[in-house]
């Protein structure tokens, strides 16, 4: 855990570091300039502006496109002390399914006042809401990037956390826009097979597998 962010705290009160990390609006884009931006249609959960943009390979003529801006998101592995993962059933409306993913949640600020300890207060509070899970006694929470869930037509990110080991610490409390059932602990190897035979459908799901296996730590 990293040094100089405010305190995590454990199902016990004890208290480690907060993380730190790179923040998505932080990062340079030299090349990228937007001439223009429409507003063409707005609510509190997402945008639409109509946009020209010269890219860093097209500077002559801007390039017309239409995106959808949402607030950043962040999506947590939790994992017990015996190595299993913690994982919900959520019906997510726009497909008409059910689906086994990890907690998530949207980060409730405006992207450019997004922050290390804000990200991280989120993902610790979306696990607690939506799993009654937390960590552990000497448990940490490590972050594990960003990763965009549809680039072509969003700039939607969200932020990854891995957190173990994780217990029981209150019962789940979604909001009322949810309906999550009780949570389903799975072992890795039980997840891997879900993912091979097209069970686990959510990108953000996929995302913290792949990044965890890339890292070696499931």
């Amino acid at each position: 855990m990293s040094e100089g962010g405010k305190d995590l705290q454990t199902s016990e009160g004890k208290q480690d570091a907060c993380p730190t990390f790179p923040l998505v609006h932080e990062q340079p884009h030299p090349g990228w300039q937007t001439v223009k931006d429409e507003r063409v249609f707005d609510n509190p959960h997402i945008s639409v502006d109509r946009v020209e943009v010269t890219t860093p390979n097209r500077q002559e003529k801007p390039v017309p496109w239409m995106v959808v801006k949402r607030k950043a998101a962040v999506a947590i592995a939790p994992i017990t002390a015996e190595g299993q993962l913690v994982m919900i059933h959520q019906e997510r409306i726009p497909v008409a399914e059910e689906c086994l993913e990890f907690p998530a949640g949207q980060i409730d600020c405006p992207v450019p006042e997004v922050t290390c300890d804000l990200v991280t207060e989120t993902a610790l509070r979306e696990l607690a809401e939506e799993t009654g899970y937390g960590l552990a006694p000497g448990g940490t929470l490590e972050p594990l990037g960003w990763f965009f869930p549809s680039q072509g037509f969003t700039d939607e990110h969200v932020y990854l956390f891995k957190a173990e080991p994780v217990c029981v610490v209150s019962h789940p409390s979604p909001d009322g826009s949810e309906h999550i059932s009780p949570v389903r602990l799975v072992s890795a190897g039980e997840l891997r097979r879900m993912i091979a035979a097209n069970e686990i459908t959510t990108a953000l799901t996929l995302a913290l597998y792949a990044r965890m296996a890339a890292k070696g730590s499931i």
